[in-house]
């Protein structure tokens, strides 16, 4: 990347405007990271300032709901600030708050010189006096106690871990409410970085020995799936943006990889109908592991463009790939002896490493998505040769999602039996991302 562009005098530095633009984008509807890159690409930002321009987008998202709780308890009418100071407000508190090695000062100033540029001099007060508040309540507004004060847990819950009330109550309900504490509280916190080592790469052996060498540091699945903390990633693998950009690793959640390994991707009864394919990380695993007949479908055809280009960076070989709904038949004539599923789902397993969507999601996105659901797993049913497997994943911890949604697909479809199941123990803690999924074998 280029070199940061400095702002002008009296400016505000251009990691903190990319941040509460890409924030700003974030919310209205936009991926978090399509977001992000965008607003650094734009903002020219060097590889530093787009590290804090991260670090502020992903960190807000995951403890607005906290920042927020502090903003209306120190403001009589917060919702009479303008939406895109309120964020600045809150980007700043978080800053504060949980980026030790920020200087105050330069939070307040930044803060303060935005406030009066956009907003004139009397909520630059407001910022000064928000910013002496928040220092001088850090100890507060970092403990649970202040969150506590009506007694109740689920809306504790709610505040101090940074959730929407009925992503709690769901929780609650299914798991109770220990259950839902944990689950809480991991995905409050950044997840591991999951890594791929391309077995077909040249660099493939070397790097698998890199990763044995540090295996005490590591979590290994085998030896070319791994997860770690990103700094120790830059320690064991210092060539690791190269390494990246030439094919001889990837990122994938390692519970992803965890999940393919257990359901024996790589020795798949072929061909292979991957029918919600997204950008190819799970295709790729499949070619990566040595699966030869694969198809690959999806909705969106950025998406698919995406995929190509990805097969492209790993060495790959391209394969037939179709923009496809998962719920009609794809326009192959080979019957599929396997079909993979990563269907559409509420991604409540995952709010760790995508801390947007538990502010973009709601309770009315949930019936849609069941009937989704339900529709690709019986046109699967419909195209599957006789004696083949459908492999159900999905990246949520909603029951309906997961085990009703295969009780009640089993009950219409006796043929079908769960050949393996899986699902990432809630008492999980280091990767915080949680899968589930299922292998289903048909006897007819």
């Amino acid at each position: 990347m280029t070199a940061s562009k400095k702002p002008p005098a009296g400016g505000i530095p251009p990691e903190r405007i990319a941040a509460l633009a890409a924030i700003r984008r974030t919310l209205q509807s936009e991926d978090v990271q399509s977001a992000l890159d965008n607003e650094i690409l734009r903002h020219g930002l060097g590889a530093r300032d787009a590290a804090l321009a991260s670090e502020l987008c992903y960190g807000y998202l995951r403890h607005k709901g906290r920042v927020t709780f502090g903003l209306e308890r120190f403001l009589r009418k917060p919702g009479t600030l303008p939406p895109s100071c309120r964020t600045a407000l809150e980007v700043a508190a978080y800053e504060t708050l949980f980026l030790d090695r920020v200087p105050e000062f330069a939070t307040r100033s930044w803060v303060t010189s935005l406030a009066r540029k956009k907003w004139g001099r009397g909520l630059a007060k407001v910022a000064t006096a928000w910013m002496t508040w928040v220092c001088a309540h850090r100890a507060d507004l970092h403990g649970p106690e202040m969150y506590r004060q009506d007694g109740n847990p689920r809306l504790f819950l709610s505040r101090y871990y940074s959730l929407p009330a009925w992503i709690v109550d769901l929780w609650v309900e299914s798991y109770g409410l220990e259950a839902a504490t944990r689950l809480a509280e991991a995905q409050s916190s950044p997840p591991l970085l999951g890594l791929r080592i391309n077995p077909m790469h040249q660099r493939s052996a070397a790097l698998v020995r890199r990763a044995e060498s540090f295996a005490s540091e590591l979590q290994m699945v085998d030896a070319f799936s791994l997860g770690c903390s990103r700094e120790t990633a830059r320690r064991v693998f210092p060539d690791l943006a190269v390494d990246l950009r030439m094919g001889a690793m990837s990122r994938q959640s390692l519970e992803a990889q965890r999940m393919m390994k257990d359901f024996g991707a790589g020795s798949w009864p072929e061909p292979v109908w991957d029918l919600c394919a997204g950008r190819g990380g799970k295709t790729a695993y499949l070619l990566e592991r040595g699966q030869k007949l694969v198809r690959a479908a999806d909705l969106h055809s950025g998406r698919l463009r995406g995929l190509l280009l990805e097969l492209d960076r790993l060495g790959l070989p391209r394969i037939s790939v179709v923009r496809a709904r998962a719920d009609a038949l794809p326009p192959w004539q080979e019957q599929p002896r396997t079909i993979l599923l990563d269907v559409p789902c509420s991604g409540l397993g995952v709010l760790a490493p995508r801390p947007d969507t538990k502010w973009k999601r709601t309770p009315s996105d949930i019936p849609p998505l069941l009937a989704l659901q339900e529709a690709i797993l019986r046109q699967a049913a419909a195209s599957l040769a006789p004696q083949g497997q459908i492999i159900y994943m999905t990246c949520t911890i909603h029951p309906a999602e997961n085990q009703a949604m295969i009780d009640r697909f089993l009950d219409a479809h006796k043929t079908f039996h769960i050949l393996r199941h899986f699902a990432t123990p809630q008492n999980q803690s280091e990767g915080r991302e949680f899968f589930w999924g299922v292998v289903l074998q048909s006897r007819g």
